[in-house]
């Protein structure tokens, strides 16, 4: 019998009964995604790791709160540099910088949509909504959602993120290096910002029938988002600086989709998919790498997917103790640098997986 043919296939936790329960309050236990059943159906030895995995699940508030101040600080530090030195080469790196706390503003929003910011419900909410989501036009309900419906249908009819990419030729693999270049080149002009913006608009219809109650914006809350973007342009008239915003756009419709799209890719593209454990993949890369496209540990994507009661500042922990389990060790995807040239890079996997 193959190697393959030992471990569970990748539908079998749509279908698995079993909980593996971790520590959380009644409400939020309801509101997490089935993921336990992920590594149960990954054949992983539970036993063994519950301990950790419940010690790693505890809430470090702080941890989470200091990297939204430190992706802020860079974010205000690069306007500031805009702005004091008016150079088009100036502005262009200042844009690829805010694109890049951007993306990590918005792995702080998932954290937030999994309940791993705060303890406290209604404050986890709104750091992830006013410091993450508005700010780049999305509401953290919305993608709470779907993405819920992703960890529970991974790779599956039933999985959002999936049926509106399957198919498409953007994400079909293996590509050449020049069909990928021309496919981050239409990112960078603004194209995928275009794409992202129509596939929102399908997966909001999709949240509506999915749950309805659960994304409907209360109206304290809508008018209060109306009254965040107002109050952003109010500042700008007032100081008759307008660079900040500029900026922000500019990084919102170019460099961002383009980090978007290369994640998306590093997380679920190009895989075998045949099970738990390579339907998702582990990408760690350099120091660069990891600022520009993996902040916040978002890299341990197989992990997290195995264990998303843990936030991303324990991964790592978890990323060791997993590695002690034999199955893991030996199935699990992993790929050491986005952009290298060595055999596991993400590059190799996209241009020469097979």
């Amino acid at each position: 019998m193959a190697d393959t043919e030992l471990l569970p296939p990748v539908r079998a936790r749509r279908r698995s009964s079993e909980r593996f329960r971790l520590p959380a309050s009644a409400e939020t236990t309801r509101l997490l995604p089935r993921a336990e059943s992920t590594a149960h159906a990954a054949g992983l030895n539970l036993t063994k790791l519950a301990p950790a995995v419940r010690e790693l699940s505890a809430l470090r508030p702080w941890c989470s709160l200091a990297e939204v101040a430190f992706d802020w600080t860079v974010i205000v530090m690069a306007f500031v540099a805009g702005i004091l030195v008016p150079h088009p080469a100036v502005w262009f790196g200042a844009a690829f910088v805010i694109a890049t706390r951007q993306h990590a503003l918005l792995i702080l929003m998932h954290e937030a949509a999994h309940y791993r910011v705060l303890p406290v419900r209604w404050a986890n909410d709104l750091v992830g909504e006013v410091c993450c989501a508005w700010p780049q036009l999305v509401t953290m309900a919305q993608y709470r959602c779907h993405h819920f419906a992703h960890h529970d249908h991974l790779n599956s009819d039933d999985d959002p993120d999936w049926v509106r990419k399957r198919g498409k030729k953007d994400w079909r693999f293996p590509k050449t290096r020049f069909g990928l270049a021309l496919l981050l080149l239409w990112d960078l002009c603004g194209g995928g910002f275009y794409d992202n913006v129509r596939a929102l608009r399908t997966v909001y219809a999709g949240n509506a029938r999915r749950d309805a109650e659960a994304v409907r914006a209360a109206p304290a809350k809508r008018i209060a988002r109306v009254g965040f973007y107002a109050g952003w342009v109010a500042l700008s008239a007032a100081t008759g600086v307008w660079l900040p915003l500029i900026l922000w756009f500019a990084a919102l419709t170019t460099f961002l989709p383009m980090i978007l799209r290369v994640r998306s890719i590093a997380e679920h593209f190009a895989l075998p998919a045949r099970h738990e454990l390579d339907s998702s993949r582990n990408y760690f890369g350099t120091a660069a790498e990891r600022f520009c496209f993996a902040p916040h540990h978002i890299g341990y994507h197989l992990d997290h997917h195995l264990f998303p009661s843990v936030p991303f500042y324990a991964l790592p922990a978890l990323h060791r103790a997993l590695k002690d389990d034999p199955l893991y060790a030996s199935r699990a995807h992993q790929t050491a640098t986005l952009s290298g040239w060595e055999r596991e890079s993400l590059l190799n996997e996209i241009v020469g997986f097979n």
